[in-house]
């Protein structure tokens, strides 16, 4: 069901000002920079993405049909991904190299599970595979799904492992779910390899999630060592 439109509180004004200035060019004020760099704030992801993309993040009813149908599918999806995944096991050193290899398995199954998913598409009409969501449904009702791993020992703890970040040309661009998939890894060794292998998976809405901001300031390897760095340069030297 669609989200009732409502105007815009102090918190998604200020929201949608914080993210008019991160795709400005022009300099923020100092008293800006000040307000941008005060401590954490905590928002409604639902007021972020209305702030940042003017869509709003609709509620998954359990009494519409159509939401229990495609949640139906979308669990379908998520069994037969992680069975898949853990037959033919993710090698990697890493989980978070794990974890990257099952986007391909997820969206797999959600096209066997009768669900045209694909790569989102911005604004501007280009697919994108950086940043928020993964995964873009075109469903009725229209869906956004996130995917994530996590491990059984890290699961109740502070570790941050969501972000979204505001953008000129957003993923998102229509009213819709937004939904989270997570599959827990565990590691073990198949002919002496290191392999992960999914052993449970969570899917959850992301209508009630609540979300910290927290700027930072930062700068590219041009900036610090490359041609826009020449002007700071004092001295360099070669080692021999």
């Amino acid at each position: 069901m669609k989200a009732n439109a409502k105007k815009l509180t102090l918190p998604l004004a200020w929201l949608a000002l914080t993210a008019n200035l991160v795709a400005q060019s022009n300099s923020p004020t100092l008293a800006t920079l000040e307000e941008l760099s005060s401590s954490a704030k905590k928002f409604s992801f639902k007021d972020v993405i209305l702030a940042t993309t003017r869509h709003h993040v609709l509620d998954f009813d359990t009494n519409n049909p159509a939401d229990v149908a495609l949640h139906k599918k979308l669990s379908t999806a998520a069994s037969a991904a992680a069975a898949k995944a853990r037959a033919d096991g993710l090698p990697a050193a890493r989980a978070n190299e794990a974890g990257n290899q099952m986007e391909a398995f997820v969206k797999a199954a959600l096209k066997e599970a009768g669900l045209n998913a694909r790569t989102p598409v911005t604004t501007k009409g280009e697919a994108q595979i950086a940043g928020y969501p993964d995964v873009e449904i075109l469903s009725d009702p229209p869906c956004y799904l996130e995917l994530k791993t996590f491990n059984a020992g890290t699961v109740n703890t502070t570790q941050r492992s969501f972000y979204f970040s505001p953008s000129e040309h957003p993923k998102v661009t229509r009213d819709a779910l937004h939904l989270l998939l997570a599959f827990q890894l565990e590691k073990t060794e198949r002919d002496g390899k290191a392999v992960f292998q999914p052993v449970h998976w969570k899917l959850r809405t992301l209508q009630d999630l609540e979300v910290d901001l927290k700027f930072e300031f930062n700068q590219s390897n041009r900036g610090l060592y490359g041609k826009d760095a020449a002007p700071a340069l004092l001295s360099e030297g070669a080692v021999e």
